[in-house]
């Protein structure tokens, strides 16, 4: 026992700076120590501006600023400081940029001290990356591609940089701008093209979706099969049912219908239907189940002390049956909201039945009729281990 106790110690000291090593290496010196240094060693400056009370910062920090490739770009080319907007001369500094939302991240000439190029908010690693580039090459920073886009006088190579940048910042005006790369002649067949539209045009609400869908065999034979029914599945996703079933046929089309029909079933609180739909859904061999499970898994998600304090003990006891079959089913261990909101929906239903004297139904400890027969995390595609003699 104390042998494992001492290489669990030795493990939580090495992790840690493991991840240190591996990614961002932050320096934890003064503002004028950091201007000094990136002089020193001709580096610009990566600030990021963030709160202790604020959520997606601590998930920038955990799970996009620890990796490799991250801290590869930005340890290179960076003085890279974590500044806290609220102590010390944090304020001053965040006044100083005009930060009012966290994260934001600033990238800064240090000769100067003035702004290259200014981004935020919680973002995959490859907008994160992108971000790094307007920190870099002050042509793809934010204060130059804002000032001549505003000056109008710009060609089709800028305007599609732009839209790049548009979609690492968040903007919501990404799509304004594809409009105007189309309307001045760009075409969606175009690969640069496609893969803007692929990577930073989201929704359904727009007429390339439906240019792809009466086009599907060209776009296919151009970017390929499995590439133009990703987006066309992800594209429709929040679509209305009738919406999609005008479209072609593509792989994802009959899953997409059938999770619009049960979440318009919970959005309409027809809980009764919502909860038949997902039973049978349970039972359909022909859809993905990991993914039903990753939609289903917001829909019968109970919050005791706020939206559900005066939920219908049946809807409660059929949420929980949805949070039982997504935490056995959810196989992603980097996700463990799925088995906190199972855990706290079976402690609500408990404390419910006691309350008011209501039995707990039997099928919520007996082995599951549909999916994984036992909770523990395993992947349904690993094999069980042989025994050796």
């Amino acid at each position: 026992m104390k042998k494992i106790i001492l290489n669990l110690l030795f493990l939580a000291i090495l992790l840690p700076a493991t991840a240190q090593e591996s990614g961002i290496r932050f320096f934890h010196g003064t503002w004028d120590e950091a201007i000094a240094l990136a002089k020193k060693e001709k580096k610009k400056i990566f600030v990021d501006f963030y709160t202790e009370w604020c959520g997606p910062c601590l998930n920038m920090s955990l799970t996009v600023f620890v990796l490799p490739q991250v801290g590869e770009v930005y340890n290179k080319n960076f003085v890279c400081l974590k500044i806290d907007a609220e102590k010390g001369e944090g304020r001053e500094l965040a006044k100083r940029y005009g930060v009012n939302s966290y994260p934001t991240y600033i990238f800064i000439n240090p000769k100067n001290q003035e702004i290259i190029h200014r981004s935020g908010s919680n973002k995959p690693v490859e907008d994160f990356l992108y971000d790094a580039q307007g920190g870099i090459n002050p042509k793809l920073g934010s204060v130059y591609m804002d000032k001549k886009y505003a000056e109008g006088k710009y060609d089709l190579d800028f305007l599609k940089d732009y839209i790049r940048y548009k979609k690492s910042a968040g903007s919501r005006d990404v799509q304004k701008y594809f409009d105007e790369l189309i309307s001045k002649g760009a075409k969606l067949t175009d690969p640069g093209v496609w893969n803007l539209y692929r990577k930073c045009i989201t929704g359904y609400q727009n007429p390339y979706l439906k240019e792809v869908s009466d086009n599907y065999v060209r776009f296919t034979e151009l970017f390929g099969k499995k590439e133009v029914d990703e987006k066309l599945t992800e594209a429709t996703s929040y679509a209305p049912v009738p919406f999609i079933k005008e479209l072609c046929n593509f792989e994802g089309k009959d899953f997409n219908i059938k999770m619009r029909v049960m979440t318009d079933l919970f959005n309409q609180k027809k809980y009764d239907e919502a909860f038949a739909e997902v039973e049978r859904l349970k039972a359909d061999p022909s859809i993905d189940q990991h993914k039903f499970v990753k939609l289903l898994a917001f829909y019968v998600r109970v919050f005791p002390e706020y939206t559900d304090k005066e939920l219908p003990y049946e809807i409660l006891v059929n949420k929980v049956r949805g949070l039982r079959y997504v935490a056995y089913n959810m196989y992603d261990r980097d996700d463990a909201m799925p088995h906190f909101y199972y855990v706290q929906g079976l402690e609500y239903l408990l404390k419910r039945a006691l309350e008011e004297g209501r039995q707990i139904p039997t099928d919520l400890v007996a082995t599951p009729e549909y999916g994984k027969k036992v909770y523990d995390m395993r992947h349904p595609d690993l094999k069980v281990k042989p025994k050796r003699r």
